[in-house]
């Protein structure tokens, strides 16, 4: 319990850190990690400004999502990170941001159904990426408030194509990691890029 205590001020520190880049306006955005060896995982708790989240502003859910003897709600999207962590057993933290580029740019290029990324020396940032000269596809997909048909996109694609990060057109970006300090650098190479992309 103690090493779950751990990551999770871990992860409060990386929370209030994307807060204070605009990249979690309001109420926005989720989060969730998992110990190592569990199905189970924390989640971020629905309707929290994360300028002001706290370790007990996380909720334990089953691998599908479902609370485990807690009467609040998760995230609405509770159910992305549950594929995402069915898709990819290494993975250990998911993180999900509302920034103005992602916004911005999953509307327009929605229609192309990706954001293609070479030729930046940050895509080194990625794990397992070791040269700028590599093409990083980055899905889109479209907004929809219903959440399981949005995962059964997610796994349907993931299952064809490597992903290491997706968009949902007009809301934001999810990417991940093998530990909560690999998923927030992720995030920092995907939203540093995105901002890239829309000034270019």
């Amino acid at each position: 319990m103690e090493n779950a205590v751990v990551q999770k001020e871990a992860l409060v520190d990386v929370i209030r850190f994307l807060h204070a880049q605009g990249w979690a306006p309001a109420t926005s955005s989720n989060y969730s990690f998992r110990m190592p060896s569990e199905a189970n995982f924390y989640i971020s708790e629905s309707g929290i400004d994360k300028g002001a989240f706290a370790i007990e502003n996380f909720l334990y859910v089953t691998a599908s999502g479902q609370p485990i003897d807690d009467a609040r709600r998760p995230s609405a999207e509770t159910g992305l990170h549950s594929i995402i962590y069915a898709l990819y057993p290494e993975v250990h933290c998911v993180l999900h941001t509302h920034s103005v580029p992602g916004t911005v740019l999953s509307r327009q290029l929605l229609s192309q159904g990706a954001l293609f990324l070479s030729d930046y020396e940050i895509l080194k940032g990625f794990s397992g990426v070791s040269t700028h000269e590599v093409v990083i596809k980055i899905p889109i997909f479209a907004n929809t408030q219903d959440i399981p048909a949005l995962a059964a996109a997610v796994q349907h694609y993931a299952q064809a194509e490597e992903m290491r990060a997706f968009l949902i057109a007009g809301h934001g970006m999810y990417t991940w990691g093998s530990t909560i300090a690999e998923a927030k650098r992720h995030v920092e190479v995907v939203e540093f890029l995105l901002a890239c992309e829309r000034r270019g």
